[in-house]
């Protein structure tokens, strides 16, 4: 496995009480690797990656497309999450420690080069969720860079805040509007006293045919206002609400 051949997918590093770490990995290469040249890791307080541990100590085939997940202790895994691929679990005995704060996730290869790596941190989870416990945070674009905060977001609460062996409940590919969108100001105030009173979403695209759709919501993620559904935009325009 080269550089990125495979992919950190989805990481619980908190979780509940009566669980347990576990780490989804993806081939997202076009290579049949063998599990037994791979190894995870993780990183010391000097930035050394350290306790490696083999992810096979058998010849086993990881396919193009598949996913992987790693525990000490996969029927716990299963018990808590929805499992929809059970062929695809791997125990170790003893994983690299994850803190429930911050910490290092490495994938390595049998010649010490990093396949992939992720320094995640606990404030990448969704913001309006008071306690994280349980509820792994996910890739959102396989192709996107790993070490990037906004490629991850926390799991869905309708899939169980979890998605073990197989698409994650956040996955899409690379749905980045080509171009700009500002809103000004950023603080408004609709008391119609002459001053902020509007907010105005401003968009400049590289190319006509976009569509766009705004929709407004509450501090409880709940939708509350449509302002544009389907609405045909030029180059250049804008926007009021």
């Amino acid at each position: 496995a080269d550089s990125n051949d495979v992919v950190i997918n989805e990481v619980l590093f908190n979780p509940k009480p009566d669980g347990t770490d576990y780490v989804e990995f993806y081939n997202r290469s076009n290579k049949i690797i063998n599990l037994k040249d791979l190894f995870i890791a993780n990183k010391n307080s000097t930035g050394i990656i350290s306790n490696l541990k083999q992810l096979s100590v058998t010849n086993r085939a990881f396919f193009p497309g598949e996913y992987l997940v790693l525990s000490e202790d996969d029927q716990l895994v299963k018990r808590q999450y929805t499992a929809k691929n059970l062929s695809v679990f791997i125990n170790i005995t003893s994983m690299p420690s994850f803190p429930d704060d911050k910490g290092n996730v490495v994938l390595v290869n049998f010649t010490g080069a990093v396949v992939d790596e992720l320094a995640y941190d606990e404030d990448w989870h969704f913001a309006l969720i008071t306690n994280t416990e349980g509820i792994s945070l996910e890739r959102i674009d396989p192709n996107a860079k790993t070490q990037n905060k906004d490629n991850w977001h926390s799991a869905a609460k309708d899939v169980g805040y979890g998605t073990p062996s197989y698409q994650n409940s956040q996955f899409r590919i690379d749905l980045q509007v080509k171009g700009d969108i500002t809103t000004s100001p950023e603080v408004f105030s609709p008391d119609n006293d002459g001053m902020d009173d509007f907010l105005t979403i401003t968009y400049r695209f590289p190319e006509i045919g976009y569509t766009m759709n705004i929709t407004v919501f509450d501090a409880g993620g709940r939708a509350v206002k449509s302002l544009q559904r389907n609405a045909i935009c030029s180059q250049t325009g804008s926007f009021r609400w």
